[in-house]
């Protein structure tokens, strides 16, 4: 974790600006975990947010390298080193509410609102997608901008790092777009698998480093002890958010079976590795297959109202398998209880274990290891975000062809209006909020239209 001195910035950041800015990221985030790198940068690094880049790279590799919902990790990282304890779980709680708090209020009125419900949100994130694409592309361009002199290995790995994660994607999109079958298959790293890869490379650099140049080279002015006890302390507070979690279920509800329902959703969410995306399978395992959950409601209801609303797509499904489980249990009730435990216990467990890894690589700082990993996991974090474009670009054209659209006019249309937004940034001084609510109104209102 980055010093005391290192998050504190020259305008005078002040910590309470940290939770309306989580919220801001859960009310756009649109596109998964990975998707919203840029997102909470913008949010959270000097001079708007506090955290130096150095930190927030830090803090990225390890939500990256640990189970759970990636950007509530992140947000608790960062309120560890920002405030503490208290602005770790609000910042995790805050970006994470808003889709989830939505999730549970579609599926208690999907009786009556039906499909259109869904089909609406549904429109309005094409053009909210569109602006994501915007800041991924903006990151990316920072990152190889700013490399210096490493400009060439970057570049190559941020490319290689693309190839072996959205290789099968983009051939995939474009057979879509052509309207052909897709010719062949390219085997595919997950994202996970892609990290703890480069991980293994940089380890393997850094042993040679060691051995040619020696120790010495490679030492640097001590930085000031960072708060290892609060992290422990954020790590306390966050797994009794989980175990408190389970408890008011238990003691709130009447049914016995809601504290292991909650075990089972702490347990899944601790073995969600890969992003939002993989804990679709991960929760089939734990509450489809048993039958706790029909198939044809976590397939039908709960997965396409989470994968329709902005926000950790894990919190999401935990946050509606709660509902749904209590609403079969005994009714409205238990489902918004069950619902709200599982969002708490969710976020508790994901964001406790990050900050225990937190606390570790702390302590490691000073290591050429842990040096070399901030200065070449950006370029592979780049590739994954090139990656994570194509897969939102092939979210787009499933959502377009529902409503009669062909792909090619879909994916064109997302990239025309994500490539006009900086020239909206040069011509006028529009703030990010109005032309994320531009956006979605303009893919709304077409779509509404056909």
């Amino acid at each position: 974790m980055g010093s005391t001195a290192a998050v504190r910035t020259e305008d005078g950041h002040r910590p309470h600006r940290q939770v309306p800015a989580m919220l801001k990221v859960g009310f756009i985030g649109f596109g998964g975990g990975s998707a919203l790198i840029p997102v909470l940068e913008k949010e959270l690094v000097t001079p708007h947010g506090g955290l130096t880049e150095k930190t927030f790279v830090q803090d990225t590799v390890i939500a990256n390298i640990t189970p759970g919902a990636l950007p509530v990790k992140i947000a608790a990282l960062s309120g560890i080193q920002l405030g503490g304890p208290v602005l770790a779980t609000a910042s995790a709680v805050a970006v994470a509410l808003p889709g989830a708090a939505i999730t549970v209020a579609l599926l208690a009125f999907f009786a009556a609102l039906g499909p259109d419900a869904i089909r609406i949100v549904e429109y309005a994130s094409l053009g909210i997608t569109a602006f994501i694409l915007y800041l991924l592309a903006h990151y990316v361009a920072k990152v190889i901008r700013t490399s210096g002199h490493r400009r060439h290995v970057y570049v190559a790995i941020a490319i290689a790092a693309f190839l072996l994660t959205g290789a099968d994607k983009t051939v995939g999109l474009v057979s879509e777009v052509a309207g052909v079958e897709q010719p062949f298959t390219v085997p595919e790293l997950s994202a996970l698998g892609l990290i703890l890869a480069a991980i293994a490379g940089i380890a393997l650099v850094s042993v040679i480093e060691r051995i040619r140049f020696g120790r010495q080279r490679f030492e640097e002015h001590p930085e000031e002890p960072a708060g290892l006890k609060r992290t422990l302390a954020g790590v306390a507070v966050l797994a009794g958010l989980t175990v408190v979690s389970v408890l008011a279920a238990v003691l709130l509800g009447p049914a016995p079976e809601n504290g292991s329902f909650l075990g089972l959703i702490t347990f899944s969410t601790l073995s969600s590795f890969g992003g939002g995306e993989a804990y679709v399978g991960v929760a089939d395992g734990f509450f489809v297959a048993p039958g706790l959950v029909e198939s044809s409601v976590f397939y039908g209801q709960v997965v396409p109202v989470a994968n329709a609303l902005p926000g950790p797509i894990l919190v999401k499904i935990a946050s509606g398998l709660g509902y749904v489980v209590g609403f079969d249990l005994a009714g409205p009730a238990l489902g918004a209880v069950l619902a709200s435990a599982a969002f708490l216990a969710s976020i508790g467990a994901c964001s406790a274990l990050a900050l225990g890894v937190l606390a570790g690589y702390d302590k490691a700082r000073h290591s050429l290891f842990v040096r070399n990993i901030a200065s070449f996991i950006l370029p592979v974090i780049c590739g994954l975000l090139a990656s994570t474009s194509v897969s939102m670009l092939h979210s787009n054209a499933a959502i377009g062809a529902e409503a009669g659209v062909p792909p090619v006019l879909i994916v064109g249309g997302t990239i025309a209006v994500a490539a006009a937004v900086p020239l909206v940034h040069r011509l006028a001084r529009v703030p990010d909020v109005l032309i994320i609510v531009a956006c979605g109104a303009l893919s709304l209102a077409l779509l509404a239209a056909l």
